[in-house]
């Protein structure tokens, strides 16, 4: 009885929100027209096809909806009154409900969604996907994030979408991994998203792209290539997530110039493909970006390389915007982030307890840190090796202001404190003509450690700075300690000891 009453509000001729009424309605005198957009605004429906709105968003304008609809009897004919409001399907909601929601739309275009669930459920799409099909040329946006509705997507995709703007798909799983959807007729499509898989280079479409957002690839190989070709003149929004697989490219490269590159996003599985990106893309200096790079300790000219590639210069000199470093070390692992205004890198590698290792650290930070004009350094750590001293030494320069070390074995971390803080360095470089001798980290302006299942003899490190700032002679060290703060604060287990402002 409740659908067939719904049902008639959407069909009477007698309809008391036609305009000749619009005087009576909700908010006084505002007109239909008015109120409607009020709604549009309210409930975000110019985000319903944004190709990066987050799936959230679209569950949430339905029980929005669904609110507005039960605080009247008036507000909900209103809302029935509009297809705007019915646009957004869900395959993986009720059957029932999609299917009153796809009659309500009439001829609205249509976002279709789904997210595949965190624990397999069972997907009926029998009802509605005759109707999807009726309705194939109403189909602006097609948002399947979820492998088991991977066969729906091409079945409707097979039929032709006239009016596609945005598609993401997913392929059913790894053995289908180089399978590539049969896109048909789609010639406003805009907007591409995919895991496992790339369009096919000879398909029509490519050159209309603004997006294209292609992960979990394999490699850069000369398909890509081609896609990336055709695609360059409009592309606005690029992100490649690229595995290590290397096939054969033009020993000669052609770059490719994506003049209206807005954001750029590369996630790089080798030194390889790093290259070759480098070698073969250009974009403009305006547009954002962010590379990460896995790579190793003797690939410091690739790290000045990309450097030079993502960040905007002048005369071999890098911008004004203010730049950032933070740098993670734990087991053996180091990883590095750089940020410059708009853009930024990411690189990690492995090291050992090796002298080597320690000197090419030491080489690769310094050539940054002057590529970058001497940024802001921030270092975190979490020290569980005899090795962390000599890494963290590696840092050692007159502009890291922030060090924070995570400790679960406290043995050392006295003396790592020590070696790397309160100690003269005669061979000490990277400082500036105002140090007062060869000390590390001259401008820290925050240390802190966490200590986890152990208690801390603070008095030794009280000692370590003090004694620093006697022999640096900068100031009273107990008086600074006392007025600024060592801050010790004990949670059960936990230790954390804070060294606030420029007291080192």
């Amino acid at each position: 009885m409740y659908k067939t009453n719904e049902k008639a509000a959407v069909e009477s001729s007698a309809d008391p929100f036609c305009s000749q009424n619009s005087g009576t309605i909700l908010f006084g005198r505002l007109a239909v027209d008015m109120v409607h957009y009020i709604f549009h605004i309210v409930l975000e429906l110019d985000r319903i096809h944004d190709y990066d709105v987050p799936f959230e968003v679209l569950d949430e304008l339905r029980k929005a909806v669904f609110c507005l609809r039960c605080v009247s009897a008036l507000w909900n004919h209103f809302i029935l009154s509009s297809p705007r409001y019915w646009c957004v399907i869900n395959v993986r909601g009720s059957q029932s409900a999609m299917v009153v929601t796809i009659e309500r739309a009439q001829a609205a275009p249509l976002c279709i969604y789904s997210v595949r669930p965190s624990q397999w459920q069972a997907v009926h799409f029998d009802q509605i996907k005759p109707m999807l099909v009726a309705r194939h040329s109403q189909i602006r946006t097609l948002r399947l994030n979820d492998k088991d509705l991977y066969d729906f997507g091409l079945s409707l995709i097979r039929l032709g979408l006239p009016a596609l703007r945005t598609l993401e798909v997913v392929p059913r799983s790894y053995p289908y991994r180089d399978e590539r959807p049969p896109i048909y007729d789609t010639p406003q499509l805009r907007h591409l998203t995919s895991r496992s898989w790339r369009p096919p280079s000879e398909a029509a479409w490519i050159s209309g792209l603004k997006t294209l957002v292609l992960r979990e690839l394999d490699g850069f190989d000369p398909d890509l290539y081609r896609v990336l070709g055709l695609c360059a003149p409009g592309l606005k929004k690029l992100s490649l997530g690229l595995g290590s697989a290397w096939k054969g490219l033009p020993r000669t490269p052609e770059t490719i110039c994506i003049p209206h590159m807005e954001d750029l996003r590369l996630d790089i599985g080798d030194r390889r493909t790093t290259v070759e990106i480098m070698r073969r893309i250009l974009i403009p200096q305006s547009a954002g970006g962010k590379i990460r790079a896995s790579l190793q300790l003797e690939d410091g000219t690739v790290v000045q390389d990309l450097l030079d590639f993502l960040l905007p210069t002048e005369g071999g000199v890098v911008n004004q915007e203010p730049a950032a470093i933070e740098i993670d070390s734990e087991l053996g692992l180091m990883y590095a982030k750089y940020t410059n205004g708009n853009r930024s890198l990411q690189f990690g590698f492995l090291y050992g307890d090796l002298e080597a290792d320690y000197e090419a650290i030491r080489s690769i930070f310094h050539g940054v840190h002057v590529r970058l004009g001497h940024p802001a350094v921030s270092v975190n750590m979490t020290c569980d090796l005899r090795s962390d001293a000599e890494v963290l030494q590696a840092f050692c320069s007159s502009a890291v202001q922030s060090i924070s070390i995570i400790t679960r074995s406290l043995e050392d971390i006295v003396d790592l404190v020590a070696r790397a803080i309160g100690r003269h360095n005669s061979n000490l470089s990277g400082q500036t003509v105002d140090d007062d001798g060869s000390w590390p980290f001259q401008s820290l302006q925050y240390f802190a450690i966490d200590c986890h299942h152990r208690d801390v003899d603070i008095s030794k490190m009280v000692s370590i700075i003090e004694q620093r700032q006697e022999d640096m002679n900068a100031c009273d060290a107990a008086t600074k300690l006392g007025v600024l703060g060592i801050i010790l604060s004990e949670e059960e287990i936990n230790v954390h000891l804070q060294l606030w402002e420029d007291i080192l």
